[in-house]
């Protein structure tokens, strides 16, 4: 399982803080839409590593996902299921 070692990532691209409603508002743009393909490619690994890897790969950082991902990450490390109840 991939953790987050580096607690201060860099990335190559201008980097963005933006808030969830910004980030989907602008999901009907090419760049936004080539995402899927980028996401594709992270594969296991904790909610945050998958967080970091994102914004190394895209400069896109959604810090209002921060404390949602450390507590599924958590959730997972105790063996909890990280589903909707009824789904399960």
């Amino acid at each position: 399982m991939a953790i987050v070692t580096d607690i201060h990532p860099t990335t190559k691209h201008k980097a963005q803080e933006m808030s969830l409603d910004e980030f989907m508002k602008s999901a009907g743009t090419a760049e936004v839409k080539e995402l899927s393909n980028l996401m594709s490619r992270f594969n296991g690994g904790t909610y945050m590593a998958c967080h970091v890897r994102f914004y190394e790969a895209t400069g896109v950082w959604i810090k209002e996902l921060v404390p949602v991902f450390q507590k599924m990450d958590a959730m997972v490390a105790l063996g909890e299921p990280v589903r909707p109840q009824e789904l399960t």
